[in-house]
C-alpha cells in the first residue's frame, strides 16, 4: 500500500533499493481484505509515511477493528503520529524511545512486545521473534 499508485522504492538504510508495485493506495484499500497490517522499519519511508493522512486513517481504522498491527523498527513513527502509541506498551528502534514516551506510550527495550492487537519489535535481528508473534496472532 502507498499514498499513490504505481511503484514504491525500498531503502537499504540510506541507499535507494528495490522498487515494488503498489497494490492499492491508503485511501482505496479495503480493510476487510487484510487480516493484519505490517509496518516495516527504515528511517526514510517511515519518516515520510507518518505524515500522510491516508496512512494515519488506515492504521486507526485497522486498530479499531482489533486486527493485528505489527510494527518493527522506525515503523512505530506512524503509530506516534496517529495517536496510537498513547497508553501502549511497546518497543521500537532505540532512537524512537523519546518519541513514544512523549506520545504517552510505555517504551521498553525488548525483542518483541505484544499489547492487545499491537505487536512491536526493535530491529532486523528481532525479525524471528517478531514473525513468530505475528503468526500466532494470525492463527488466532
Amino acid at each position: 500500500l502507498s499514498d499513490k499508485e504505481g511503484t514504491v522504492r525500498g531503502w537499504n538504510h540510506d541507499k535507494p533499493a528495490d522498487e515494488f508495485a503498489v497494490d492499492a493506495t491508503f485511501d482505496s484499500a479495503h480493510l476487510d481484505l487484510y487480516d493484519a497490517i505490517v509496518l516495516p522499519g527504515g528511517v526514510q519511508n517511515s519518516d515520510t509515511i507518518r505524515l500522510i493522512p491516508g496512512a494515519q486513517k488506515l492504521v486507526k481504522s485497522h486498530n479499531s477493528a482489533s486486527k493485528p498491527l505489527a510494527v518493527i523498527c522506525h515503523g512505530a513513527w506512524l503509530l506516534v503520529s496517529s495517536g496510537l502509541a498513547k497508553g501502549k506498551r511497546m518497543t521500537s528502534y532505540k532512537t524512537l524511545q523519546d518519541d513514544i514516551r512523549n506520545a504517552g506510550g510505555d517504551w521498553v527495550d525488548e525483542e518483541v512486545v505484544v499489547d492487545g492487537n499491537l505487536i512491536t519489535s526493535r530491529k532486523p535481528d528481532d525479525i524471528p521473534a517478531f514473525s513468530e508473534q505475528l503468526i500466532r496472532a494470525l492463527a488466532g
